[in-house]
């Protein structure tokens, strides 16, 4: 552990010399940026030991910051962990924490752009980015607010002829994920601790929805037409358009009826909020 100069002696001199030593505030505020900016003008407050040098005893701390922020990028995406190994994963995480310093009190919130990170890098394949952001998406459901759940004897007392008016509230745990590589069956090898499947790019992409479901994050895949009536829905069109928007990919007729059916699943499986337009 190094050795410090004690913060009480505000007047006295430095180990080398040349100055008063540092305060406890002061202290602690070049001890951050040695660890977080590199600067090691702290390495003058820090008195070597008969066994090593200040170097090697302030690398302690900077090697501990680095391994806890790692661990703490593990814990969020095990499964991207799993697929990687220890070694890579590492390397990647090492990256992550050059690029995006930690700026947050809360270590829950450190590897939350690590999907941007990885889409926007050199560093991550197209589905290393699409696997983080299915864990950070199940994350998120899990801490997501506890709102009501739309059920369908709230639907019971609307009049048929308003129905076409109706606008629904995605659940705040609901989110949409569109891959362009399998990295949801690559998550679901993962999860079942099998083997992982070859990476495949996609001719269209892949919807899947995310929420919680009472206090479990799950996750879905969603046909094309359901998905293309998720994201509609969620930004506010009426019952009724999203009935004329379902016809274009199947049978007109039956169109109402298919709507009705995905309207019926989501609130089953507590995809909207209870709250809707009065």
């Amino acid at each position: 552990m190094p050795t410090v100069v004690s913060p009480k002696e505000t007047v006295s001199q430095e180990p080398n010399g040349e100055g008063p030593a540092l305060g406890l505030s002061a202290m602690q505020a070049a001890f951050q940026r040695a660890i977080l900016l590199g600067d090691d003008t702290v390495l003058k407050d820090i008195l070597d030991t008969s066994r090593t040098n200040r170097n090697v005893l302030f690398g302690v701390y900077r090697h501990a910051y680095v391994a806890r922020l790692i661990e703490v990028v593990r814990s969020e995406h095990p499964l991207l962990h799993r697929h990687l190994g220890d070694d890579a994963f590492a390397e990647l995480a090492k990256a992550y924490i050059v690029a995006e310093p930690s700026r947050h009190p809360n270590a829950r919130w450190f590897a939350h752009r690590l999907p941007d990170h990885l889409s926007q890098s050199q560093q991550g394949a197209p589905h290393l980015a699409e696997l983080a952001a299915l864990e950070r998406a199940l994350n998120d459901a899990f801490d997501a607010p506890d709102v009501p759940a739309l059920e369908l004897s709230d639907l019971a007392a609307i009049p048929p002829q308003s129905w076409s008016d109706l606008v629904f509230n995605a659940h705040p745990s609901a989110h949409s994920l569109a891959f362009t590589t399998n990295a949801h069956a690559l998550w679901l090898t993962l999860k079942n601790e099998q083997p992982p499947p070859s990476v495949e790019l996609r001719s269209a992409p892949e919807c899947v929805i995310i929420w919680r479901h009472e206090t479990v994050p799950k996750v879905r895949r969603m046909s094309d037409e359901e998905a293309m009536m998720w994201n509609e829905a969620s930004n506010g069109i009426p019952f009724g358009r999203l009935c004329e928007l379902i016809a274009v990919y199947d049978d007109p007729e039956t169109a109402p009826l298919r709507a009705a059916q995905h309207l019926q699943g989501w609130i089953l499986s507590g995809l909207l909020a209870k709250s809707m337009p009065g």
